[in-house]
């Protein structure tokens, strides 16, 4: 198991001193933040190119706009997301993560023609197949993330976000399997996963509470186990709330992290 943690979860001044202080710990990789990372880019890639580091993905950084009505927002959300697997591509990172919407659906219902969510599978279908055409000609993929029912009315589990996949087709698409969101929306995480393994190909790490994993009750090590058994061999990256200080709990949770891991067992 790879394990890493968002860039803004690690102390530092500069990128360098994030990817130096992970590095120490025992980390190996670092989630990048796509806000201005077009303005930090050069950067990056000088830090990355002498460091044992590597990038895993970008998160965040664009519209998330793909199943707005107007057309103008759905465009815009892609283009930018293009942009970023561009990035993507240039720091040898896996790909960026896409979530299709935050909260209520903003689309008309049409029946008896289209339901809403009919209208939503079908624009984010067509979309998402752009995005994992384009995202292959960068060498990326795109990477579907469900949120839980708080933060989104759609693509709340791994297999709806599987039957997304199954109809794009696409290897440049993956999904996202996020520990915190499944501990609300799966009735058994280590069912799903292995329900939905042909595509589980990036992993996120928060505990039940969003603080660091090891803070609250989620089962750590049944979800770790059913990631070996279907050999992932992916980034798990830290996406939570950090409690205390950052270096120390960074540090607590990644030795955490491998006690509950069936790859560090004897």
């Amino acid at each position: 198991m790879k394990f890493a943690a968002q860039e803004r979860l690690v102390p530092g001044e500069s990128f360098k001193q994030k990817a130096d202080c992970l590095s120490a710990l025992g980390y190996e990789g670092i989630e990048l933040s796509g806000e201005r990372l077009s303005e930090r880019i050069v950067e990056i890639k000088s830090v990355l190119h002498d460091s044992p580091i590597q990038a895993t993905s970008i998160c965040g950084g664009y519209k998330f706009g793909l199943l707005f009505p107007d057309k103008a927002d759905r465009d815009q959300s892609r283009e930018e997301i293009k942009h970023l697997l561009t990035l993507a591509g240039e720091v040898g990172a896996q790909g960026v993560i896409v979530v299709p919407i935050f909260g209520e659906s903003r689309v008309p219902d049409l029946s008896p023609w289209k339901t809403t969510m009919e209208i939503q599978e079908a624009l984010l279908v067509e979309q998402l197949y752009e995005l994992a055409t384009y995202a292959g000609e960068q060498g990326t993929q795109v990477i579907v993330e469900p949120l839980n029912r708080y933060e989104t009315h759609y693509i709340q589990t791994l297999q709806q976000a599987s039957t997304i996949c199954e109809q794009v087709n696409s290897k440049h698409m993956t999904i996202l399997a996020d520990f915190f969101h499944m501990n609300i929306e799966e009735q058994d995480m280590t069912k799903a996963i292995t329900e939905t393994q042909r595509w589980v190909g990036y992993v996120h790490l928060a505990d039940s509470n969003r603080l660091q994993p090891g803070f609250g009750h989620t089962d750590f090590r049944s979800g770790f186990q059913a990631l070996q058994e279907i050999q992932y061999d992916g980034w798990l990256s830290l996406e939570c709330s950090v409690q205390g200080e950052a270096k120390t709990g960074l540090q607590k949770t990644l030795e955490y992290l491998k006690s509950c891991s069936p790859y560090n067992r004897v």
